[in-house]
């Protein structure tokens, strides 16, 4: 007997365990081969199919349509009263009475036709000098001008009223204001003309008239 006694423990082969394994699994297999069947009714029960009936489904019924109302346009057409017709251009022929022979008739018998007065034209007269004033015409000669023997023309346009009076004297022209101021101050004052007129009435109207100073005449 050795040292450990009667329960000393043997140590195991590798050999031995892989005997023992190849035995237990021949035993499961001889097992699993007699009793499968059973096994496999615990371990994978049958699944129980059960066909459910649908529900009849009604047919799809179309939507009926909808009813639209027809629209009716109503065209509402002015009333135009009626016009007149229009008159047609037409040119109208005159007729013209024939004229007969101006003058009397030949061989007797028949009407004379008269022509028409001549329209009036009027009559106009120009103003002229009264000659119960023409002593007055000549201005006197201006002294300044006298003493430095110096002559002139002095060139007026005056104009003539109603009454023959000198109503307004316009400068045309002058050789020295000496000399225009002697014929403006002697037409407004002395001077007297017979007015125009015209069919016979007086009527305003307007001259020009030309005065000479010479030396020899002052």
């Amino acid at each position: 007997m050795s040292q450990g006694g009667f329960f000393e423990q043997k140590r195991a082969s590798p050999a031995s365990l892989a005997l023992v394994v190849a035995l237990h699994a021949g035993v499961l297999g001889a097992v699993a081969l007699v009793k499968g069947p059973e096994i496999s009714k615990h371990l994978f029960p049958r699944t129980k199919v059960t066909f459910i009936p649908l529900p009849d489904v009604p047919p799809e019924v179309p939507p009926e349509p909808i009813q639209v109302p027809e629209q009716r346009m109503t065209v509402v057409t002015p009333q135009i009263p009626d016009l007149p017709p229009r008159p047609e251009n037409r040119i109208r022929e005159v007729q013209r009475e024939p004229v007969g022979p101006i003058g009397p008739p030949i061989g007797g018998g028949g009407g004379t036709v008269v022509p028409d007065p001549p329209a009036h034209v009027p009559v106009r007269r120009e103003a002229e000098l009264d000659p119960r004033y023409a002593a007055m015409l000549r201005p006197p000669y201006p002294a300044a001008e006298q003493r430095a023997q110096r002559g002139g023309t002095v060139r007026i346009r005056v104009t003539i009223g109603t009454d023959g009076r000198v109503r307004a004297v316009e400068r045309v022209s002058a050789t020295s204001d000496a000399f225009w101021a002697a014929a403006e101050r002697q037409a407004l004052t002395r001077w007297r003309f017979r007015p125009a007129t015209l069919d016979g009435r007086p009527v305003e109207s307007s001259k020009v008239l030309t005065l000479h100073f010479r030396i020899e005449d002052a």
